[in-house]
């Protein structure tokens, strides 16, 4: 008996392996990625509205001589750019150049002016340069070139360094708060 339910067992077994399907239908599957050119900031991929950081000048008395800062951002001093093999790009510092009606400072070939918060009529000279021997200002709309140390993740290395000078201990400079808006474009 243990024999017989052995081999039904089998033969069942069996039929279910033979089982034959009536056809076969055979096709494709496209796979497809397009890749464009693009440019990591700062180690970001974004296109607009870039905080590259903070060129801080200090606090430091009206009666200054020479002020000096750093371009630093959260990938640290400069600006990054890392784009994608076969890119081509430039990155240029843009924007106004508008002498208020008072000017303290001296006006260098280049100059910006850091505007006073509560007279919009005085400003502070001010020149950016892309390095600390402070000889050639970086002009609007032209391409700067890479001058810092790249790193292999976040890319070529873009420093920028501003000064203020001309200040001569000058007691008539009104104290308060200045500030300019430095335009950076990084196209590719």
């Amino acid at each position: 008996m243990k024999t017989k339910i052995l081999l039904l067992c089998g033969a069942i077994g069996m039929g279910m392996i033979s089982t034959s399907y009536a056809g076969t239908t055979t096709g494709t599957i496209n796979a497809e990625l397009v890749l464009t050119t693009g440019c990591l900031v700062n180690g970001q991929p974004g296109t607009s509205s870039v905080n590259f950081g903070t060129l801080n000048f200090g606090t430091s008395p009206a009666t200054f001589t020479t002020l000096t800062a750093t371009l630093v951002g959260t990938a640290g001093n400069g600006i990054y750019v890392k784009c994608s093999a076969g890119s081509t790009y430039n990155v240029q510092i843009t924007g106004s150049d508008s002498a208020p009606a008072t000017v303290y400072g001296t006006v260098s070939s280049q100059p910006r002016y850091l505007i006073n918060a509560t007279t919009p009529s005085i400003a502070v000279a001010y020149t950016l340069y892309p390095s600390t021997a402070y000889s050639t200002p970086i002009a609007n709309n032209t391409n700067l070139t890479a001058n810092g140390t790249t790193d292999a993740t976040l890319g070529q290395n873009y420093e920028i360094f501003g000064q203020i000078a001309g200040g001569g201990d000058n007691p008539s400079i009104p104290a308060g708060t200045y500030a300019d808006t430095i335009n950076v474009a990084v196209n590719y």
